[in-house]
């Protein structure tokens, strides 16, 4: 069990860690550290595992994140688990446990002893996958917030020969979402790169499963592209992604079987067990967010880097910048390599699920005028083609732009995703149509 830096952790963390030994089990306390290396600890000694983390949600928000011994838990664990809360719930077996405000009544005053080989290990996994010296002459600035990732990913970079300037360390919960960049963070970025000239910057959100990562010109790399990059440098042949991500995983052409998802973990790792069972070899998936998992074994340059069925947020990190170097190229020029797809997205907070769903169901798959519903709702500026209904509405233009609306499965927020053919544009697409949701909501 471990947690991030939000306030309420570690008394939920206390929490857990009673109701664990009520239960008859033994509590191994790892710290404060990111997801993916509680995870990496569970998963290889095949026991379960907790985080308590609220992810990239407001800091006055947490969670508890389960993992079964051999991966992350899926959809039919969350029915079980919200069938089994129902349960005791209407028993009332445990209210005595719980004051009127809702605290756990028993938390013990202090946690236990912490157990450093999680972290240890999470560390050392990188640092023997990847060549020594890999980012000897390179200067990164690590943008330090109150990422759980701040340390560790430091530690790694230098490690690996990379001079590291720490930047903007807080001791305050920062809710820092690596999918819908604010200008605030872009501003930033640019002014981090005046004063620094770095060749990257590089960040990760509160628990530390989603990558940021900024060019040496201060340009934002979207996680999804960033995943490309790093699914092609890994030598990837299946790769599973959720249907919001860039197109650039097509149009690349680099990969032999390509799977589009439903948003969230539990559907790009379904789609790895599958791929597994197909037969493939190098198995792969992301989120638009950047978090990257390993459904198997990945060998290259003669090292082995073990399967990691979880969101992390180093792997892209790493494997974008040693693709550049092996290239001998700067980010920027790296990325245009790659087709050239722009993603810009956004985020209307405070809109309650049931309102969006009011709206999405005038552009139902059951109405024949679906399209026509859709180009007059969003103020679309090309007909649309096709439609995909696999989560919200993806649009697909018959100017070759697509516009992507969804409301997001944990927080009260509507997202807007539009990938055209350059960053200005999708951009001004996005604010124009954010103009007219505006109106409905």
């Amino acid at each position: 069990i471990a947690g991030d830096f939000r306030p309420s952790t570690k008394m939920i963390l206390k929490a857990c860690i009673t109701a664990i030994k009520d239960s008859g089990f033994q509590a191994d306390y790892c710290g404060i550290i990111p997801t993916p290396t509680i995870s990496l600890y569970g998963f290889k000694r095949n026991i379960p595992s907790i985080m308590i983390t609220g992810s990239h949600i407001p800091y006055d928000r947490n969670g508890i994140k389960f993992n079964l011994p051999y991966g992350e838990i899926l959809k039919r664990d969350e029915k079980n688990i919200t069938q089994y809360q129902a349960k005791i719930s209407n028993s009332g077996e445990f209210d005595s446990l719980f004051n009127k405000k809702g605290f756990f009544k028993k938390n013990p005053t202090t946690l236990p002893r912490t157990n450093i080989k999680a972290r240890n290990e999470y560390t050392e996994r990188y640092l023997d996958f990847f060549e020594k010296n890999l980012l000897k002459g390179k200067k990164i600035v690590v943008y330090q917030h109150s990422s759980v990732m701040r340390d560790i990913m430091a530690e790694i970079l230098k490690k690996l020969g990379a001079k590291v300037i720490p930047v903007e360390r807080s001791e305050k919960f920062v809710p820092l979402d690596t999918e819908v960049i604010s200008e605030t963070e872009l501003e930033k970025a640019r002014r981090w790169t005046k004063k620094y000239k770095p060749d990257a910057i590089v960040s990760a959100d509160g628990d530390g499963d989603r990558p940021m990562l900024f060019d040496e010109t201060g340009q934002f790399i979207r996680g999804d592209l960033m995943a490309v990059v790093c699914s092609t440098y890994l030598k990837a042949d299946s790769v599973s992604a959720t249907v919001s991500c860039n197109t650039a995983l097509e149009k690349s052409g680099k990969f032999k079987n390509i799977n589009r998802t439903r948003i969230g973990s539990p559907y790009v790792i379904e789609a790895m067990y599958k791929a597994k069972k197909k037969g493939w070899k190098r198995i792969v998936s992301y989120e638009a967010n950047g978090g990257y998992l390993t459904g198997s074994a990945i060998k290259l340059n003669g090292k082995k880097l073990s399967a990691l069925p979880t969101r992390d947020s180093i792997l892209p990190i790493l494997s974008v910048l040693a693709l550049a170097i092996k290239n001998k190229r700067t980010l920027s020029d790296l990325l245009k390599i790659f087709p050239q797809r722009f993603v810009y997205s956004y985020s209307l907070k405070g809109i309650p699920t049931e309102t969006s769903q009011k709206i999405l169901q005038k552009i139902s798959k059951n109405n024949p005028k679906a399209r026509k519903v859709a180009e007059k709702l969003f103020g679309l500026p090309a007909q649309i083609k096709n439609i995909n209904f696999t989560d919200g509405v993806r649009m697909f233009l018959s100017n070759g732009e697509i516009v992507h609306v969804r409301p997001s499965n944990n927080a009260p927020e509507l997202r807007i995703y539009v990938e055209t053919d350059s960053f200005k544009r999708a951009q001004d697409l996005t604010k124009d149509i954010l103009k007219k949701i505006a109106k409905l909501v």
